[in-house]
Formats: C-alpha cells, structure tokens, sequence
C-alpha cells in the first residue's frame, strides 16, 4: 500500500529576551523575536530526487534543501509569501500546490511543508501506457491514453471528448492497440507509439461495442472482445483488421482475453455457469482455452467474482475477486491448482499485469475519488507507486513494453 503522507507541523520556536545591563540602573529594551520560516521536503519513492531540491521565499535567494530535510529561513517579511520549490527531477512531483501560500507572523516561526512522490518504472526501459480521466471535477466523461517513461515523464497519447481506452503495446513497442468510441461506438484502433497515425481496425455500430484488444507475442494477431452478434464474445483478427474469427459462440459473455506468453493459449472470463440480467451480470469465472477456441477450461470455482486475467509466465494466471472483500489481485496456475492472494488492500485493487521480463507486476488501485497504477514484486512485495495522488483523478495501469 502506499503510504500516506501527513503534514508535520513543528512547534513553535520562542526566543527570549536577553537584558543587558550597562552601567548603574541603565540597560536596553529586550530584543524582538525573530521571524523565521522553516521549509521541509518529505519525498517518497524508489528513486528520490538525489541533489535534492532548491527553495525560493519571494523573490528572495534560492536556498538547498534536501529530498527529505528542512531548511530555517531567518528575516523572512512579514504578511503573505509564497514559497516555491524547483530542482524537481522530471520523476518526481509535488502532491500540493507549488508555490505555497504561507502566511508569515512577524516574530514567530512558521512551516511550510512540501511533499513529493517520485515515480519510476522498474529495469530503467520500460514504458507503461494507462488510461487517465484527467479531470479533477469529474464533468467529463472522457478517457485519455497516456504514456509514461523510465524516468516518470509523462506524455500524453489521446486529447479529445471521447472515450479512449485499454490501451496496449505491441510486442515491438512501436504500436498501440486500443477501444474508441470517437466514431459513435466503441471500435478497435491502432495507432504509432507516439499517438500519431491512427488507424480504425474495426466498424461496429451502435449498441454494439469492441473493446479490450491486445496482441498477439509475434505481433500478427489482435485479440478482442465484442457484442456485434448479441451476447460477448472473443474474437481474433489480423493486425490490419481483416480475417476476423469468432472463438467462443454461446448466449451468455466472454470477456478480457489474453494471449498466453507463446501465444498457444487464451485466458479470459465468463459468466456462462451462473448469468444473470442484473449487474455485475452474474458469476464471473477464469477460463483458459487454446489459441484456435477448442478445449475451453474452467480455472476458478467459487461465490466470487473473477475478472481481468493475464498470464503472469506460461504457466501462472494473475486475476482480480472480490472473494475476500474489495477485489484484490490472486494468482492460479494453468491447470487450475496453486491459486494464491498475492495483496490484502482495503481499496479495490484490480487489472494485474506481468512486466515483459515477468519479474514486475502492475496493478492499479481506487480509493475515494482518485485511482492510481504501481508495481510489485510476484509476491507481492516491493510496492512501488507509478502515479500520484490527485483528487478526482483515476489512472489505470494497463499495458507494460520496452
């Protein structure tokens, strides 16, 4: 879990009056307390920001002041000040305002604190393209797709009024599949790994939908899921769009598949055991099946729902239930034994995706009005966060590449 970050207030500072005496009866009056500011940095994050970062008060001078240290400021002017913090590595970022706006009481000591959060993907190469509603007030029904570097930077992908969603690489990382409704509805495109070049694969209209499309390993094939025939099911097509092929056919709905490592097997989940017309639409199930549709297996058994499956490695599936309270992510191997909890959160933790080296996990986490995307080692150590906290702000990890 990440944690949270609390503002520390500091106790006030008193200076006391000196008397000095001169001569016989005679002396001055006690010097006035001195006004001062004390700024304090609390960073959090694999990597910190290592030179630290540079304080200004005003237009005054620039100070130092370390990624998790405290800097006392003496004369600082009385009355409203702004204090702002500089030097950020492109990692890293303050979760409040900056500038601050401090309010500076002649002959007392305060504290403005800033708190930072630095964010990296693991192994140095690798990028993660999310889904982000980037809207604080929430007035807006669009999804954007947003990619984020080794170093944290973020470059935004999609900027428009519509749904754009699911976004995920290819192989090769030079492509990015994803679901749009900015034709009406939601269909599959591709576009070049810098947003540019979009390209419409499929033309399902209204009420009909296709969404979560991802690759195949050798980078010819889409998977997706769709409505066009009635009830969900899964489809394959070539990455241009053509040849597409039906898997799965009956009345109930098959959804979010994945292809397995050497793409000989599909996971996904369906609610074909236990349907219902009310939401979340029955009893949702992890199946596997072979790359062709045939041999349709049941992977998870219970009361709950499963949802969102991946291949951690060949033979290990990550997915989210809701079987011990909020979803939280478990793992179950191909042949359906071993099934493991690997996080215990109390915020609804979902969507477990492998790194490309299998050695990291994202998921992503929603709690109150905002959502954020982190890392974790197989076991479910190791938490890292990717994004920061913004109110109103929901991020969903949902692609890794190199």
């Amino acid at each position: 879990m990440m944690r949270s970050l609390y503002a520390t207030r500091l106790t006030q500072l008193i200076a006391l009056p000196l008397l000095v005496v001169l001569g016989c009866g005679g002396g001055d009056s006690p010097s006035a307390p001195e006004t001062t500011l004390t700024v304090i940095a609390q960073t959090e994050g694999t990597q910190a920001d290592a030179d630290g970062y540079s304080v200004q008060v005003g237009t005054g001078t620039s100070n130092a002041l370390g990624s998790n240290g405290s800097i006392t400021i003496h004369g600082v002017q009385s009355g409203a000040q702004t204090v702002t913090l500089s030097g950020i590595a492109p990692n890293c970022g303050v979760t409040g305002d900056n500038p601050l706006s401090v309010q500076i009481l002649s002959g007392q000591s305060t504290s403005a604190t800033f708190h930072v959060v630095c964010t990296a993907t693991p192994g140095g190469s690798y990028r993660i393209a999310f889904m982000t509603n980037r809207d604080p007030t929430a007035s807006l029904e669009a999804w954007e797709i947003t990619s984020m570097n080794s170093d944290g930077s973020i470059v935004a992908l999609t900027s428009n009024a519509f749904f754009d969603g699911y976004p995920t690489w290819s192989p090769d990382g030079q492509k990015i599949v994803f679901t749009s409704d900015r034709a009406g509805a939601p269909n599959i495109y591709v576009m070049n790994q810098d947003g540019s070049n979009v390209v419409r694969l499929t033309t399902t209209a209204a009420p009909a939908q296709d969404r979560f499309a991802t690759w195949s390993p050798d980078g010819t094939r889409i998977l997706f899921e769709s409505n066009r025939t009635g009830g969900s099911e899964i489809y394959v097509m070539n990455s241009d769009g053509s040849n597409v092929t039906q898997l799965t056919n009956n009345s109930t709905g098959d959804n979010a598949p994945k292809f397995s490592p050497d793409g000989s097997k599909i996971v996904f989940v369906s609610n074909r055991d236990a349907p219902s017309t009310q939401a979340p639409f029955g009893k949702w199930e992890v199946y596997v099946m072979n790359a062709d549709g045939s041999s349709q297996t049941r992977l998870t058994t219970d009361a709950a729902l499963a949802e969102l499956p991946s291949f951690l490695n060949a033979t290990r599936i990550l997915f989210d239930s809701n079987r011990s309270g909020p979803n939280n992510i478990y793992a179950v191997n191909v042949d359906a034994t071993g099934e493991t909890q690997t996080t215990s959160n109390l915020s609804t933790t979902f969507l477990a995706v492998a790194s490309p080296d299998q050695t990291r996990i994202m998921f992503s986490s929603v709690s109150g009005n905002h959502g954020e995307v982190f890392t974790m080692d197989p076991g479910g150590t190791g938490i890292t966060p990717l994004t920061r906290q913004q109110d109103g702000v929901v991020n969903i990890g949902y692609s890794y590449r190199k």
